[in-house]
């Protein structure tokens, strides 16, 4: 008998859950690897794996949303896997084999200027496991089993906080040490998925066949590339930026910077936890509608959950804006006092990254990869002028802000791009693009003066030591109240109206019971 699908909520639930465990894990590491790695070898380590992570997404070319897209309408065609097992498989090889070309030196030297040519390959190795998770986990989701998922991915999580921690009190955590423990965290969470997906298809008592015939193979082919081969461009052009924009920052500026930039990066990272849970499931969603014709249920869909992960994002990235130097203090330490403005600055990310992916989604459920082609063509051209005016030094016709500069970058040119593509995505569906965006400052707004008269209040009234961790979490648990009672008198500021948020309690009072 077959086992229907968790609704929406449920499923949300527990990607969220399993984001609130992954949390700890962002919190060890931020709070351990900064001091045990210092500024320049944890800028060493950022550098080299962000260069092999975005090399994956490059060789990736939009070919996993186009498996999970097909998985997701397809859900028993277990060929599916077959197939992508062969490109997974291409993507490891091409990824390895560029790392040990990385040892030459003369390639290694201009590559990765002033880091430590043998980082390459284990970098390598860290971001393909890194993305193979991925794809097993969006592969979960596809088939609906997104609670069994989640809550294996929770329980792996928090093994590899537990023993990271324990190689931090023993004093044998290094940069050697950092890459073992990674690769087992990688590796057992991978093979929690796949257990997941078998248990899944077993209960349903499919057939599994991944072996191919030469038809089934072309077929694939013919399908991944005619939706693929649009976004051969805008996965170059989107690797070609990323990684120049780093490299500018280390050529410039060196690994203390990197490390600056990374630590920031890596705060943005834990404030969208929270609104990372119910993107993919979402876009599940989106392409289902999708192939049902339905246009209306995508505007729905969107206006629904688009200002209501904003205002989530919101609520995080504002508290981490006020107490920037708080949570520098208390994940870098005094070596990374330079960090505070880079941290501040790239608070705001996670608020447009929530709605990009959104946007996105609506492009790749519909398979208008080509809209995604022509829009990061032009973020190439504008955001690689913006980052060289932001870290060339003044005679190269540049401010020379280092990490500042970069993380000015990111936030503006995100902003920029993603409303972009809501504007574009209003034109064939029904959404209000106006209204979308003015909810975007006046909701910041909303947030961001409670978060700051928190940090002044705790300030004031002599709560501990200015950036100390009490003052910290007393500071949080007043914003939080506060913006509790906010959402509550008004519910706009999620999204919803008083009927909406009235019907939200009364299914969250029959959970309970």
């Amino acid at each position: 008998m077959c086992n229907p699908t968790p609704p929406l909520a449920r499923r949300y639930a527990f990607k969220l859950l399993a984001n609130m465990a992954s949390v700890p894990v962002y919190l060890v590491m931020e709070a351990i690897l900064p001091r045990s790695l210092g500024p320049a070898m944890y800028g060493n380590y950022s550098f080299a794996t962000n260069f092999f992570q975005h090399l994956s997404g490059f060789l990736d070319m939009g070919t996993s949303i186009c498996f999970y897209n097909a998985l997701s309408r397809r859900q028993g065609e277990t060929g599916l896997v077959g197939f992508y097992a062969g490109i997974s498989m291409l993507v490891a090889a091409i990824t390895l084999l560029t790392s040990l070309c990385m040892l030459v030196p003369s390639v290694g030297a201009l590559l990765m200027p002033g880091v430590p040519l043998w980082l390459a390959p284990p970098a390598a190795l860290w971001a393909f496991l890194t993305w193979w998770g991925r794809v097993l986990r969006s592969m979960n989701d596809a088939v609906g089993v997104t609670v069994a998922s989640e809550m294996a991915r929770a329980a792996t999580s928090l093994f590899s906080a537990a023993l990271l921690a324990l190689l931090f009190a023993g004093s044998y955590l290094n940069i050697h040490s950092l890459f073992a423990q990674q690769y087992l965290m990688l590796g057992a969470t991978a093979c929690a998925y796949w257990l997941v997906t078998r248990r899944h298809w077993r209960v349903r008592n499919q057939t599994l066949r991944f072996r191919l015939t030469k038809e089934q193979t072309c077929a694939y082919r013919r399908e991944f590339f005619h939706y693929s081969h649009p976004l051969f461009v805008q996965m170059f052009l989107s690797f070609l930026l990323l990684t120049s924009e780093r490299w500018l920052l280390q050529w410039f500026d060196g690994s203390a910077e990197q490390g600056f930039f990374a630590l920031s990066q890596k705060v943005s990272m834990a404030c969208f936890l929270f609104v990372s849970a119910m993107t993919p499931l979402v876009m599940r969603e989106l392409s289902i509608a999708w192939s049902n014709n339905d246009r209306e249920a995508m505007g729905r869909l969107l206006t629904r959950f688009a200002p209501l992960l904003y205002a989530t994002a919101a609520y995080f990235s504002c508290f981490t804006l006020a107490e920037g130097p708080a949570m520098v203090r208390i994940f870098g330490g005094e070596q990374f006092s330079a960090a505070i403005l880079p941290v501040q600055i790239m608070a705001l990310y996670p608020l447009h990254q929530a709605y990009g992916q959104l946007a996105g989604s609506v492009f790749h459920a519909t398979g208008r990869t080509s809209v995604l082609r022509n829009i990061a063509a032009l973020e190439c051209v504008y955001g690689f002028g913006v980052a060289w005016f932001f870290l060339a030094p003044p005679q190269l016709w540049g401010l020379n802000l280092g990490a500042v500069g970069l993380a000015l970058k990111t936030v503006l040119v995100q902003c920029l791009t993603v409303n972009l593509y809501l504007w574009l995505a209003s034109r064939f569906i029904p959404l209000h693009f106006w209204r979308n965006v003015a909810h975007q400052a006046w909701s910041l707004a909303f947030l961001l003066l409670p978060a700051y008269a928190c940090r002044e209040a705790t300030i004031a009234l002599g709560i501990g030591e200015r950036d100390s961790i009490w003052r910290f979490f007393v500071s949080g648990a007043a914003y939080s109240l506060i913006a509790l009672v906010l959402c509550a008198s008004f519910p706009p500021l999620l999204g919803l109206s008083r009927q909406d948020l009235r019907e939200l309690l009364i299914r969250l009072k029959k959970s309970a019971g």
